[in-house]
């Protein structure tokens, strides 16, 4: 029996389905596998993480409400739910980090929801699988740090932002978008950013269309959050955007004001947040230029999504202009879903001009798949084989308590202490007299020589590096290890060659 032309192409229509419904499942899958597999290492608390946890394991709820030690900025929603976590799981990094692995794989399929709103066919496929295998997001999938919580609140504020846009709201999707913006804006800060500009896009919508009842409906929901986020600036961000030691450490990362005043600034952040938060090393102004046609495609099609990330990067660049916000590094993950989309709309739109030549298209389809994909894939495979450990400091601990004797004593410098701190009980080293470094002993490298004198006549001191810090011709692991060998004998030295833990037990009653 011969098959008609309708038949026909419905069966190819139900085939190509079939076939990217289990690209995107096998796809899905390889993005849960890494950040498990990440989560699972099972590495100690590096320095960063170390600072944030001591914050939740010795506070109590109502503490977390407080300026953090450490000068930690967190939004108190994430620190509540890892409080939670800690109280009924227990103190471990596992602990600690199920929480950011939970959002990480929640970022994952909401992501894959935002992008069928958006991108169909080939171009759908490739996005996806560079979210999958992102570095920057699977590493962030399993550290005790809320940056892929502004990437999964980023995504589902977009995805929510769907119904507002449509030509007839209801108010029922106003309620429910004004207490989803509540709420993120307690575990998200860049949700600020995310509101504003998906609110700016409402505004200008609305009067396009005339549609002045959805207008009052969205200042409302403006000034709720506005009332919101003016209680959680007095609670909270008034202590955090006077912390000078934040400002000072971001300090070169905010956009120039005027902003003609260095236009260097902006080629050099572009290329170093596109190759750090994308993944790929190669030609970065490129991949650059592919999101901007992407946009301007985007604005062909589907306006709304269009003008939505315009006005978030616009609110987030006034913001880090006015030194409230630095925009480098894990600062703008939350964004790194956005420059997908705009890469994925250009593939998509060029797969549908050329879909009357299918040998050109597979071609220009598998040449941008192989560009894209191979930095970010080949990087987190090899994480995945020979996953980092970095400042694994568990092993030093457990060495010291192993190889300990009475009157042992412990120098630690600065970039171990907070994870030492966190560690030390589980170790028995809590009860070792020990000497700390201390943050301010950088500005003077003598004061360090000077907490080494303390230790001087003892026969058995340990030293424990981590979070070695290096400025100029100045390495914190030299120049300890040179006095040390002044005034002492090096007995033993213990190095994880996987990791930048350093281990000394030297002789200082010798010489």
């Amino acid at each position: 029996m011969k098959t008609g032309p309708l038949q026909s192409t419905s069966k190819n229509l139900k085939t190509f389905f079939a076939r990217e419904n289990s690209a995107v499942v096998i796809l899905l899958l390889v993005g849960f596998v890494l950040r498990i597999r990440q989560y699972l290492t099972g590495r100690s608390l590096w320095i960063d993480e170390a600072m944030l946890a001591l914050n939740i394991v010795n506070r109590d709820f109502s503490g977390l409400f407080k300026p953090l030690d450490y000068d930690q900025g967190t939004p108190v929603g994430f620190l509540l739910v890892e409080k939670f976590f800690n109280v009924i799981l227990g103190k471990n990094e596992l602990v600690l980090r199920l929480f950011p692995l939970m959002m990480g794989l929640a970022a994952l399929w909401l992501f894959y929801l935002l992008l069928k709103q958006i991108i169909s066919g080939t171009g759908l496929l490739i996005v996806l699988a560079l979210f999958a295998v992102n570095p920057q997001l699977v590493y962030y999938s399993s550290e005790v740090k809320q940056y892929i919580l502004d990437v999964a609140v980023t995504i589902g504020l977009l995805l929510m932002a769907e119904r507002l846009f449509s030509a007839a709201p209801s108010k029922k999707d106003f309620v429910w978008f004004t207490l989803i913006g509540l709420l993120a804006l307690w575990f998200s800060h860049p949700a600020l950013f995310v509101l504003a500009g998906i609110g700016l896009t409402l505004v200008v919508i609305y009067f396009q269309r005339r549609d002045y009842q959805s207008l009052r409906f969205a200042f409302s929901m403006g000034f709720i959050w506005l009332v919101n986020l003016v209680f959680f600036y007095l609670l909270v961000l008034k202590d955090l955007r006077q912390n000078n030691f934040i400002h000072d450490y971001w300090r070169g990362d905010f956009v120039p004001m005027p902003p003609w005043r260095d236009l260097g600034w902006y080629l050099s952040t572009i290329n170093t947040n596109i190759s750090m938060q994308f993944g790929i090393p190669y030609l970065p102004l490129f991949i650059f230029g592919l999101m901007l046609i992407g946009w301007v495609m985007l604005w062909r099609q589907k306006r709304e999504y269009a003008l939505a990330f315009a006005c978030i990067l616009f609110v987030t660049l006034t913001a880090s202009s006015l030194q409230l916000y630095p925009v480098l590094d894990r600062m703008i993950l939350f964004l790194v879903p956005i420059g997908l989309i705009l890469i994925g709309k250009l593939l998509e739109t060029i797969q549908q001009r050329l879909s009357t030549r299918p040998i050109l298209n597979i071609g220009i389809m598998l040449a941008f798949s192989l560009y894209l994909l191979y930095g970010p894939f080949t990087t987190s495979l090899g994480y995945f084989v020979q996953p980092k450990y970095y400042e694994h400091i568990r092993p030093a601990l457990a060495y010291v308590q192993e190889k300990a004797k009475a009157g042992d004593v412990l120098y630690v410098t600065y970039g171990a202490t907070l994870a030492f701190r966190f560690y030390a009980a589980g170790y028995g080293l809590d009860k070792m007299r020990y000497e700390f470094g201390e943050r301010d002993d950088y500005q003077n490298p003598q004061v360090i020589l000077q907490r080494l004198d303390k230790l001087k006549g003892q026969h058995r001191v340990w030293i424990l590096m981590s979070h070695v810090y290096e400025q100029g011709d100045f390495n914190e692991r030299d120049f300890i290890v040179a006095y040390l060998d002044q005034i002492g004998t090096k007995v033993r030295e213990i190095r994880n060659p996987d990791t930048s833990v350093y281990l000394f037990l030297y002789n200082l009653g010798s010489k």
